[in-house]
C-alpha cells in the first residue's frame, strides 16, 4: 500500500508550549523535509500529475493533551508546505483534533466527485488521552497516512476545504464547523442514528419514486453494478481474513504467554530440586529442570518475535486493504446520492410540468402569476438537474481512473504482505528449529552412537 512504517514504541512527549513566543516558535514549521514520513500511490490523471501542477506536503505530530475535565482532547501539530499560490503562506502549521480530520473527510466526500477519500483511522472503544501511548502514536500514523493520500492527490490538495483544515487557525470557527454531538464520545451514537434515518428516508424516497419513475431517468450500467458487488464481496472477506489473522496473532501472543508461566513453574522446580541434592546424593544427575526451562525460555522469544511479525507484516497491512475497499465504497454511496439526486428532480419536474399542461393559458390575473411562478420553479430545477448531470458525469470519468489504482494498490499491497507473511513464519520456524536442535544435540549425540552390545 504504502512504504510508511509501522508505528514504533513512542518517545517520552515533550510539554508543548500553551502560548506566548514559544507556541509561536513551536508552530513554525522550519524548512520543508527532504522526503516525506509517509510515501503514498496517486491515481494518474491525464494532465493532471504535471511537473508544473502545484503540490502539497503535509506532516502530522507531536499529539499532546488539550483542555481539563470533559473537554479533555488530544490534538496533533499539522505542519504543511506547498506552491500553490492560492494558500496565504508557503508554509504554516496548526493543530487539530480527531473531530477535524473527520470534517475534512465528509467534505471532501461531498465536493470531489468521483474520488477515493481516504478514511480517517477508526474510533476506539476506550476514551485514549495518553499522548505518549501506543493507541495515540498509531492513530497518528493513520492521521498522517489520510493526509499524505490527501496531499497527494491531484484533485483534493486543490480543494478549498483542505485550504482551510491547514490554514485556519481560529478555534471558534471550527466548533461552528462542526457541532458539539459530533465530537468526542457522542459523535458514534449520533452518526449511527443519522446514518439509520438516512437510510429510512432513502428508502422512502425511492419507494415513491419507483412508482412513477421518469422516462429519462439516471440509470447506473450493469458494469457498475457488477463492480461494486465485487468490492463489497471483497470487503466482506477482507473483513473475515482479518478477523482470522488477528486472532493468529492473539493466539501467538497466548502461547508466549504460556511458555513463560511454564518457564516460571520450571524454575521453581528447578530450585526444589538443588535443595534436595545437596541434602541427598551430591553425585546425582536430578532431572534438569534448568535446561527445560532454558529450552522453552529460549523458544519463547522466537514466538514472541513471530507474533510481531504477524501483526506488522501481515495483519496492518490487511487493515489498511480493508479500509482502502471501505473507501471505495463510501465513493460508490456518494455515486449513488448523485444518481437518486438526479431521478428526484426529474420527477419534481414530471410533476409540475403535468401541473402546468392542466393549467392550460389562464386569463391576466393570479391565476397567471402563479403558473409564471411554477414555471420559474421548474426552470430552475432543469438547471439543477443539468448541474446534476455534469457531476454525475464527472464521477465516472474520475472513477476509472480511482478503479484503476485501486486494483493496482490492492494487489500490490496484498501480494507484499503475503510474501512478507512467509517470509516471516519461515524465519520464526528456522529459529524455533535452531533453538531446539541446540537443546537436544547431547541426546541425538547418544542415539548416534551405538551400545557395545548392540555392535555386531
Amino acid at each position: 500500500m504504502s512504504s510508511s512504517p509501522s508505528p514504533s514504541p513512542p518517545p517520552l512527549v515533550a510539554p508543548v508550549p500553551a502560548h506566548g513566543d514559544d507556541r509561536a516558535a513551536w508552530l513554525t514549521p522550519g524548512p520543508r523535509p527532504s522526503a516525506p514520513s509517509v510515501v503514498v500511490t496517486t491515481p494518474a490523471y491525464d494532465g493532471a500529475n504535471d511537473a508544473n501542477d502545484c503540490w502539497l506536503h503535509v506532516e502530522v505530530s507531536d499529539p499532546h493533551r488539550v483542555g481539563d475535565g470533559l473537554s479533555k482532547h488530544i490534538e496533533y501539530k499539522i505542519s504543511y508546505w506547498t506552491n500553490n499560490a492560492s494558500f496565504a503562506s508557503e508554509s504554516g502549521c496548526v493543530t487539530r483534533r480527531y473531530s477535524d480530520f473527520e470534517w475534512l473527510g465528509k467534505q471532501l466526500s461531498a465536493s470531489v466527485d468521483g474520488a477515493i477519500v481516504p478514511l480517517v483511522p477508526s474510533k476506539t472503544l476506550m476514551h485514549m488521552d495518553d499522548p505518549s501511548s501506543r493507541g495515540i502514536e498509531k492513530r497518528r500514523a493513520g492521521l498522517a497516512m489520510f493526509m499524505a493520500r490527501i496531499a497527494a492527490h491531484p484533485f483534493m490538495r486543490k480543494s478549498s476545504d483542505v485550504q482551510v483544515f491547514l490554514e485556519d487557525s481560529n478555534k471558534s470557527s471550527w466548533s461552528s464547523r462542526l457541532p458539539w454531538y459530533e465530537r468526542g464520545v457522542l459523535s458514534d451514537s449520533v452518526s449511527s442514528v443519522t446514518s439509520w434515518l438516512s437510510t429510512i428516508n432513502t428508502s422512502d424516497v425511492s419507494a415513491s419514486l419507483s412508482s412513477s419513475m421518469a422516462i429519462d431517468a439516471l440509470r447506473e450500467k450493469p458494469q457498475h453494478t457488477e463492480v461494486v458487488d465485487y468490492v463489497s464481496t471483497l470487503k466482506m472477506r477482507l473483513e473475515k481474513l482479518v478477523s482470522a489473522a488477528s486472532a493468529l496473532q492473539k493466539h501467538g501472543k497466548h502461547t508466549v504467554g504460556v511458555y513463560q508461566e511454564f518457564c516460571a513453574c520450571l524454575e521453581l522446580l528447578a530450585g526444589q530440586e538443588d535443595k534436595a541434592l545437596k541434602v541427598f546424593a551430591p553425585t546425582a544427575k536430578g532431572v534438569w529442570w534448568d535446561k527445560t526451562r532454558a529450552l522453552f525460555a529460549a523458544m519463547t522469544t522466537p514466538q514472541q518475535d513471530a507474533a510481531e511479525a504477524m501483526r506488522i507484516e501481515f495483519l496492518e497491512p490487511l487493515e489498511d486493504v480493508h479500509s482502502l475497499c471501505c473507501a471505495l465504497m463510501a465513493a460508490f454511496d456518494a455515486r449513488k446520492r448523485v444518481v437518486d439526486h438526479y431521478n428526484r428532480v426529474t420527477a419534481q419536474i414530471e410533476r409540475i410540468e403535468a401541473k402546468l399542461s392542466t393549467m392550460g393559458v389562464p386569463e391576466p390575473g393570479p391565476k397567471r402569476e402563479e403558473k409564471q411562478k411554477i414555471e420559474l420553479a421548474a426552470s430552475d430545477l432543469r438547471i439543477e438537474r443539468t448541474q446534476t448531470h455534469e457531476r454525475y458525469e464527472r464521477c465516472c470519468a474520475n472513477m476509472e481512473h480511482e478503479l484503476l489504482w485501486f486494483h493496482t494498490e490492492l494487489a500490490t499491497a496484498l501480494g507484499s504482505a503475503l510474501k512478507k507473511h512467509v517470509a516471516a513464519s519461515g524465519r520464526a520456524a528456522g529459529s524455533q528449529s535452531r533453538v531446539q536442535d541446540e537443546h537436544f544435540c547431547e541426546i541425538k549425540k547418544l542415539f548416534a552412537n551405538k551400545p557395545e552390545a548392540f555392535s555386531s
